[in-house]
């Protein structure tokens, strides 16, 4: 089986508060944007955001579902906390996980990670991402 073009969908509560802390956030480009329905291209991969209905069983994702690479960890988070979104945890390298990583929740309640690579004396890890 061959699969392409990854999506990761969000529930949400307000969809243009949440188009909006994507879109400006991330300077990611907005492929459709309806009152249910709206998706965003990361990359290879689009973000959906699906509006929760009022008696939807359907939650947002209180932990990462989506993960993303960014150059600089500390600027992203700063980005994140000005759109309105919240910190909930960084967490340093280490020698088993040699990653910078963030977790963080958007406008909506959505949990989701930044993550920084940083480069050993072996290699430079950023380029396996």
């Amino acid at each position: 089986m061959q699969v392409k073009d990854p999506l990761f969908i969000l529930y949400v509560r307000d969809m243009d508060r949440a188009v909006a802390f994507w879109r400006d956030t991330f300077e990611l480009e907005v492929t459709q944007h309806t009152p249910g329905w709206s998706m965003l291209r990361c990359g290879g991969a689009t973000i959906a955001l699906h509006i929760l209905g009022r008696d939807s069983s359907e939650t947002v994702a209180p932990h990462a579902g989506v993960n993303l690479h960014v150059d600089d960890l500390d600027a992203g988070i700063a980005s994140v906390l000005a759109a309105g979104g919240e910190h909930i945890v960084t967490r340093e390298p280490t020698s088993f996980v040699p990653v910078r990583m963030c977790e963080l929740r958007d406008t909506e309640g959505n949990g989701f990670e930044l993550r920084q690579f940083v480069a050993t004396d072996q290699e430079d890890l950023s380029a396996t991402s």
